[in-house]
């Protein structure tokens, strides 16, 4: 975890306290969290719990979409933050971590006093993607699309993150573009691209799939894989046919 994040997680343990817990959890008990397993969650303190525990007593549990789930997860949400910023995940999946959030629901999210609380995680999702286009691969084996699609599904603004990526000129940052386009974008006939993450949403993929057809987007992440395949510096042989893959795949889009 970088200092901008080490700072940012700092500030979400202040800022969320007032969230409590009591000694029981909005979560399912009739077959997916035993009682055991419930108290173990809630007698341990915030800063000590694991992703193991996490997932076990609280990510295993069927959605109850009520509000006292939502202020449960932000109560959890500072010690949430902090593992993923060391890429410990505490879902079954990467990119279900933040669903629990509900982003989507205006009302639950309405009002000046909750404004800092959605500054910070849009300042989280920034600062960590930001660590994580510094880092190839990426600790885990878990892949930048995953990320990326973590922050989309929960209704995060991935504007601000996709920017980053295409004006971040660094040789990680260009490998994950690598694994992007071999892995998770298929051009079609039309020139168009789709972007086929199986946990993405449709407006997801529709965004992601935008921004890779974006004149300016296509042509800087053209000249920065032809600089590389040309003149950078000495790659592998298995680096340079992905990247010469991945050229190939991002000319078949047609920049709109």
């Amino acid at each position: 975890m970088n200092t901008g994040l080490q700072a940012i997680v700092s500030k979400a343990y202040a800022l969320f306290a007032p969230y409590t817990i009591g000694s029981t959890l909005d979560v399912c008990k009739a077959c997916c969290i035993t009682d055991a397993e419930e108290q173990e969650l809630v007698s341990t303190p915030l800063r000590s719990i694991s992703s193991n525990l996490f997932f076990r007593a609280y990510y295993e549990s069927a959605r109850r979409h009520t509000p006292r789930e939502l202020l449960e997860m932000k109560h959890f949400l500072p010690r949430i933050l902090e593992l993923v910023s060391d890429y410990d995940f505490p879902a079954f999946a990467v990119e279900t971590t933040f669903l629990r959030l509900d982003l989507d629901q205006p009302a639950a999210w309405a009002g000046p006093k909750l404004k800092p609380e959605l500054e910070l995680l849009a300042a989280f999702a920034l600062a960590y993607f930001r660590q994580s286009l510094m880092q190839y691969p990426l600790p885990g084996g878990d892949s930048l699309e995953s990320v990326l699609v973590m922050f989309g599904i929960a209704h995060f603004d991935l504007a601000p993150l996709l920017n980053a990526w295409a004006t971040s000129d660094n040789p990680a940052s260009l490998l994950h573009l690598k694994d992007l386009l071999i892995y998770w974008v298929e051009p079609e006939p039309d020139g168009s691209a789709q972007f086929t993450s199986p946990f993405a949403t449709p407006v997801v993929s529709k965004l992601v799939a935008s921004w890779l057809q974006n004149i300016t987007v296509h042509s800087t992440f053209i000249q920065r894989l032809e600089s590389w395949l040309l003149q950078g510096p000495q790659l592998s042989e298995k680096d340079a046919e992905d990247l010469s893959e991945a050229y190939e795949i991002l000319l078949n889009i047609r920049p709109a």
